[in-house]
């Protein structure tokens, strides 16, 4: 199973998702998962944010990454696409099969996830406790399938 992580820059949130699904998934001996992120609105090769990279560090993962846009190719590939906003998820709606495009909100109930970049250290720390908490959920979900 592949899951794509979606944000907009593809350089803060969904990085973050990415990494702590694979931390995870490392910890807990989880097969046949395949985690992957995206952007709506970026390039090709852009470095994680400052404060997602710090983030990551600090989880002690080896997690190299450079930004990557949304491809109807991307999309095909992934079982599970998760959006980080209600915004993003409308913007892929007819680009993915309705059973397998979730924002972050439909599995948590707890809303988007706010787009921490140019903000503080403390903002990103927000958004990783609202991955981490989420991700149980996503699991379950996962696991259902």
């Amino acid at each position: 199973m592949k899951i794509l992580f979606v944000c907009t820059g593809n350089t803060c949130r969904s990085p973050m998702a990415q990494a702590i699904l694979q931390e995870i998934i490392d910890k807990e001996g989880l097969q046949n998962i395949e985690v992957d992120s995206a952007g709506i609105f970026c390039g090709y090769g852009e470095p994680m944010s400052q404060h997602t990279s710090k983030i990551i560090e600090e989880m002690d993962l080896f997690f190299t990454h450079k930004s990557q846009p949304v491809t109807p190719k991307l999309l095909l590939s992934c079982d599970i696409v998760v959006t980080m906003t209600r915004e993003h998820k409308q913007m892929l709606a007819g680009q993915v099969e309705e059973k397998r495009l979730f924002c972050f909100d439909d599995i948590t109930g707890e809303g988007d996830i706010a787009d921490p970049y140019g903000g503080s250290i403390a903002s990103y720390r927000t958004v990783e406790t609202q991955l981490r908490q989420g991700m149980q959920k996503l699991l379950c979900k996962i696991r259902q399938k």
